[in-house]
């Protein structure tokens, strides 16, 4: 009963936190902050599922966070357009989903490989859907965006996610759920396996396991839980641009894993605090 209690301890001190902080720091600018805090820490968290845990240094990571936030803020457009009654929360999920399919797409290429070729492969990738976005305009925006309103999709029990409070309230349910589900997913069987293809994929084939698949899985769970980073960054932003699928993205969720400690499971969630 102690054990379970103190296992328990963590996540409650981390509800109280979320939900106390914008008590402590009412301010607009510290509600803005602590949104974009929330959402870096699912980035962060999602880019060491491949780093920490799998042993893959990625350089084109913010491709999901972008195409996440891109393909949630045209959901929210069509919305609006077709007055549908889909509200604000529905959104990160479309997010989600979006750095999901496009992890499959690309991790089917970029996983055949681990090491220094996964990275370069992932920069060339990186590389290729940034400068896309320059020429793509239609999708992308060029180099003004995407642009959205959010207070005019259905409200959700009455809310329309106009405040900058609601929207607060809206990223910590789902930054405490998304980093719940990522910790949850280490101490499963096939997290225990990511830590033996990082550390050893030659024995992981000698049991019977295929490195590549459980570098693609892992793949792809990062990807999506990037995706809804970006779904909850185009709610809190209104806007997505270049600059969030661009290795100054990409660079930024390494720095913060790496300040933080890629060794441990809460070392992102500090490192993306810091540089928020």
């Amino acid at each position: 009963m102690t054990a379970k209690l103190s296992g328990l301890a963590p996540w409650l001190a981390f509800a109280v936190i979320l939900i106390a902080a914008p008590r402590v720091f009412p301010s607009a600018t510290a509600l803005t902050m602590m949104s974009l805090m929330g959402v870096m820490i699912i980035f962060a968290l999602s880019y060491n599922m491949l780093l920490g845990q799998t042993g893959l240094l990625s350089f084109g990571h913010a491709v999901y966070y972008g195409l996440g936030g891109f393909v949630a803020i045209h959901a929210m457009n069509a919305v609006i357009h077709n007055r549908l009654e889909v509200s604000i929360p529905v959104i990160p999920l479309v997010g989600g989903l979006a750095g999901l399919v496009f992890g499959v797409l690309f991790g089917l290429i970029s996983t055949r490989r681990a090491g220094l070729v996964f990275s370069m492969i992932s920069l060339g990738i990186g590389e290729l859907v940034s400068s896309s976005s320059y020429i793509l305009r239609t999708f992308f925006g060029g180099e003004e965006g995407i642009t959205t309103n959010r207070a005019k999709l259905a409200p959700f029990f009455g809310h329309k996610f106009g405040p900058q409070l609601e929207v607060y309230y809206l990223i910590a349910i789902w930054c405490f759920v998304c980093v719940l589900a990522m910790y949850a997913l280490t101490l499963t069987p096939f997290g225990r396996m990511c830590n033996a293809v990082r550390e050893n994929p030659e024995r992981v084939e000698f049991v019977g396991y295929s490195p590549r698949m459980v570098r693609l899985i892992a793949f792809c769970f990062a990807a999506f839980f990037a995706g809804i980073a970006g779904g909850l960054a185009a709610i809190s932003f209104e806007i997505m641009n270049a600059q969030q699928l661009g290795a100054q993205q990409s660079n930024l969720v390494l720095l913060m894993a790496y300040i933080g400690g890629v060794g441990s499971f809460a070392g992102p969630i500090v490192g993306a605090v810091i540089i928020t």
